[in-house]
């Protein structure tokens, strides 16, 4: 068993998203950190920022999974627009970040699918398919475009939607000749997917190539992280704690997952109430190490 295992830096510090100093300073602070070998993260959108992150994340010598995403300067991303103008600036945008994640020397990117179009999905997904078909000659040979797919009813409303019919279209872009696309499965996401651990590792195991581990709450509308909030491990009316931490490691051990190379696994979850950062993460590790179910390899 071996994997890269790391964290997600907006979650962690989620005053990141929104602050440009905040999340300098917290990225800079995370890529020094010896507690994991590997980043989800992405870099601010502005040219001076961007270098002096940049040079943060080539230092730390950690694996980048850079993570594409809505910026609160830019207009969200809407791939599978109807409106084809729409799609060229959402193209733009996904170019942009692309170069980004380039220029960090990400081994992985993730891409979200962007709204759902419920009254006409399948055109939907074959303009999206298009869009990604004309952002693959962005991505170089041995970096792996990684689509991650969430709810379409409960908080994002985005294309895809449940794992198995995700990993259909997957396999469906690789038959079109995107080798290098795969899909990353979030553990938040299963339950607001309508999807249980075992249905979404099982659906998608062959086309697997990047896992975040997480949390959600999805049986209470009026709690304040209803939905895709990535609240920790074992917080009260969640879905999920350190069992089922253990048996999604118990899942993915028996795919295969874990004997590839480049196995990449980060946690995604916001911080446990009244701890740090660092005390979070640290309580992380401790209920993921607890439930592997054999001792991992180092890679």
């Amino acid at each position: 068993m071996k994997y890269i295992l790391g964290v997600n830096h907006q979650f962690l510090y989620p005053q990141a998203m929104k602050d440009a100093r905040e999340h300098r300073l917290t990225l800079q602070k995370l890529s020094a950190t010896g507690l994991v070998d590997a980043l989800d993260c992405w870099v601010w959108p502005e040219k001076r920022q961007a270098d002096e992150e940049i040079r943060a994340l080539k230092d730390s010598g950690k694996w980048i999974n850079y993570n594409i995403g809505d910026r609160i300067m830019d207009e969200p991303c809407f791939p599978a627009s109807p409106d084809a103008a729409r799609r060229e600036r959402a193209l733009d945008i996904l170019k942009r970040e692309v170069g980004y994640a380039v220029e960090c020397g990400a081994g992985k990117i993730v891409i979200g699918s962007g709204p759902d179009v419920p009254d006409d999905r399948q055109a939907a997904k074959d303009r999206f398919a298009d869009i990604l078909m004309r952002l693959r000659d962005e991505i170089p040979p041995g970096v792996i475009l990684a689509l991650e797919p969430t709810d379409r009813t409960i908080d994002k409303h985005y294309l895809f939607g449940p794992a198995g019919e995700t990993a259909q279209f997957l396999r469906d872009m690789r038959q079109r000749g995107f080798a290098n696309i795969g899909m990353l499965l979030d553990m938040c996401h299963i339950p607001i997917m309508g999807d249980t651990l075992e249905t979404a590792v099982s659906d998608s195991a062959d086309v697997l190539v990047h896992i975040h581990l997480g949390n959600c709450i999805i049986n209470n509308p009026r709690h304040p992280f209803y939905g895709d909030k990535h609240v920790p491990w074992g917080i009260p009316e969640s879905e999920y704690g350190a069992e089922e931490a253990a048996a999604f490691a118990s899942l993915l051990c028996g795919t295969g997952y874990f004997a590839g190379d480049h196995s990449t696994v980060s946690f995604e979850m916001r911080c446990y109430e009244g701890t740090s950062p660092e005390e979070s993460l640290q309580m992380f590790l401790d209920i993921w190490n607890e439930s592997l179910p054999v001792k991992p390899a180092s890679k």
